[in-house]
């Protein structure tokens, strides 16, 4: 089987929940004989826009395409007039049987109509909320959750991107950015009845889409993504040692990680440490920030690190806290800390909620709330029996193997 794998960004130098499971999967479909290919798109600005280079990565073939991310008017942000047309070229020389985005970012939506014309099998997995919400997140431009969704006042945060000056002169700037609001959201919504499967991570994020009225019952499959490595027993913690917490995962606010340093701000006189991985140079302004809160704390920064250490980080973990203050779909380093037999404290928000059982795999608090997460740590600090119990209690995620399986399947059916 052919199979073209879509994504905005990807590994190694894109290392996120989304690029990893598209690499991962695919991998593992190679490994199985099937011929994987990955197109993404690369920020360059030594390069031509549009450009390409090709590669291979753990049997994948992969295909760059050199994407600035710079528009003169808001609609291109969605329309993708040239991503499409490089993306129409590249599948007829490709010729899949099946086409899997990962993401529609940098591309448009407009690409899984090509595909479906050009006769492939068309199948998406929904990692976040870019179709419905501009910045990916819901969240509104003042950090607070977006309630409304797809009935949100979405032309606000639209707003961020320019107008073309040689817009119609009879058009005020709100009449633009609402007429981009509804034009948006038919272009996404039409282009998600094209898809022959909708992968959802999560119930909620499904229940989301369904909702709005955006995909049929007949094209969700709800899946999780797969996990390599085996699977480790719980371990007790050595309760003459300060609680060794961590944060792995994107260093920026949406993520939450301001809360928990927060929370640690609340926990003087508690014997807790914690140490905060994931790439420091994205957001410097924001990480500048966390730093000078964390100044005086038991807070460390040890930085960016490669998939592979990843097991090697939360063995050296009592406790992984996942403070997100938007709507996480099924955060990866979650499933992995349960793969691991780590006990977390999470977000009672989005897929978190779905995803940790309070009391039984780890501890959920309300989101943006330090003295909360400050509480919940205090206590697991304090009793380290009820920390190894959550540990005991964590779920067996799916294997790489088993979601690889899942995913021939679909694609043969």
């Amino acid at each position: 089987m052919k199979l073209l794998v879509v994504v905005h960004d990807y590994l190694p130098f894109h290392v996120a929940g989304t690029e990893l499971h598209a690499h991962q999967s695919g991998s593992q479909l190679a490994a199985r004989g099937h011929e994987v290919t990955a197109l993404f798109t690369e920020r360059d600005l030594s390069r031509e826009p549009g450009s390409i280079r090709h590669g291979e990565l753990d049997g994948v073939k992969t295909i760059e395409v050199v994407h600035q991310r710079e528009y003169a008017d808001v609609r291109e942000t969605y329309l993708e007039d040239e991503s499409a047309r490089i993306f129409r070229e590249l599948l007829a020389e490709l010729r899949p049987d099946v086409v899997h985005f990962h993401h529609f970012a940098f591309w448009g939506a407009c690409c899984a109509t090509i595909a479906r014309e050009a006769g492939c099998r068309v199948v998406a997995t929904l990692h976040d909320y870019h179709l419905l919400c501009d910045n990916s997140v819901l969240l509104k431009r003042d950090g607070s959750l977006c309630e409304g969704g797809p009935r949100g006042e979405c032309h606000e945060c639209l707003e961020r991107h320019p107008l073309h000056p040689d817009r119609a002169a009879d058009e005020t700037r709100e009449e633009a950015f609402a007429r981009a609001m509804g034009e948006r959201r038919e272009l996404h919504a039409g282009a998600l009845t094209e898809l022959h499967r909708v992968i959802c991570p999560s119930h909620f994020l499904a229940k989301l889409f369904l909702g709005a009225g955006w995909v049929r019952e007949e094209q969700v499959v709800v899946m999780k993504a797969g996990y390599p490595g085996p699977r480790r027993a719980a371990r007790r913690t050595d309760a003459a040692r300060p609680l060794r917490v961590g944060f792995v995962g994107g260093v920026y606010r949406s993520k939450g990680v301001h809360v928990l340093v927060e929370a640690f701000a609340k926990l003087k006189g508690t014997a807790v440490e914690l140490s905060i991985h994931g790439a420091l140079d994205w957001f410097p302004d924001y990480v500048e920030g966390l730093r000078d809160r964390a100044r005086g704390l038991a807070v460390s920064f040890p930085g960016r690190f490669e998939p592979a250490e990843l097991d090697a980080i939360l063995a050296g973990l009592d406790l992984l806290v996942v403070p997100s203050i938007w709507y996480e779909n099924m955060p990866i380093t979650l499933q992995e800390a349960f793969r691991n037999s780590l006990p977390v404290v999470a977000s009672d928000l989005g897929g978190m909620s779905e995803a940790v059982e309070h009391g039984v795999s780890g501890l959920l608090v309300p989101p943006g709330d330090s003295g909360a997460l400050a509480a919940a740590i205090r206590e697991l600090a304090g009793d380290r029996e009820q920390l190894f119990r959550l540990a005991s209690g964590t779920p067996e995620p799916p294997s790489l193997e088993a979601i690889a399986s899942e995913l021939e399947s679909l694609y043969t059916s």
